[in-house]
């Protein structure tokens, strides 16, 4: 029992910092066993109706609730709340832990779901919506961090302000006036030129991409 699906359930109900970062990214159909199934889903309808995880005890009052759950399943789903014991892990190897299994079964499920849609078994979808079901599988990532904080990141931004770049020289020097150097390396950048007039010279700037 001592996958990475059970790893998850029990730091799920036991490690808050844990939950915080995880569960808006954890989705029931990652788990494979039916079982874990029914207790993410109970876990998942807890915290988002009363901002915390459950105990154990209320775990299994919630699925002895529940319409879809036969005895012999919910005499399963008592044994399996009841190994959900506290376990301390790591927390940053927790963390990775868990991103790549999340990351793995996203990509597994977007394939099964594309070669089903490829095979015409799927009438809700066209092959045309399999680039954008593998697109948001790979992007599958516990990082929600965009763009620049001005008061958090002074210091990443004082660094870019003042590193110095290894630079790719033209073999014309007045190119390497207009770009203070050459190119940066491993950047991408656009050359624009215009023309006033026929008879004046052409004006080329240099913009980098990124």
């Amino acid at each position: 029992m001592e996958r990475v699906e059970f790893l998850v359930l029990k730091s799920l109900l036991h490690n808050e910092d844990f939950l915080r970062k995880t569960i808006p990214f954890i989705k029931s159909e990652y788990f494979q066993d039916s079982n874990q199934k029914v207790v993410f889903e109970e876990i998942l309808d807890f915290v988002n109706q009363y901002n915390q995880s459950p105990t154990r005890e209320v775990l299994s009052i919630e699925i002895e609730k529940r319409n879809d759950v036969t005895e012999q399943s919910f005499k399963e789903l008592t044994h399996l709340v009841s190994c959900l014991d506290e376990e301390p892990q790591e927390f940053q190897w927790l963390l990775n832990t868990t991103e790549k299994w999340c990351k793995e079964r996203a990509i597994y499920l977007a394939l099964m779901e594309s070669i089903q849609i490829a095979d015409g078994q799927d009438d809700k979808k066209a092959p045309d919506a399999i680039p954008s079901i593998l697109s948001d599988a790979l992007s599958v990532s516990f990082d929600n961090h965009v763009g620049h904080d001005y008061l958090n990141d002074y210091e990443f931004r004082w660094e870019s302000y003042h590193k110095k770049e290894n630079r790719i020289e033209f073999d014309l020097e007045f190119f390497n006036k207009i770009t203070k150097g050459g190119l940066v390396n491993k950047s991408l950048n656009i050359a624009l030129a215009g023309c006033v007039h026929p008879e004046t010279r052409v004006k080329i700037r240099f913009r980098k991409i990124f």
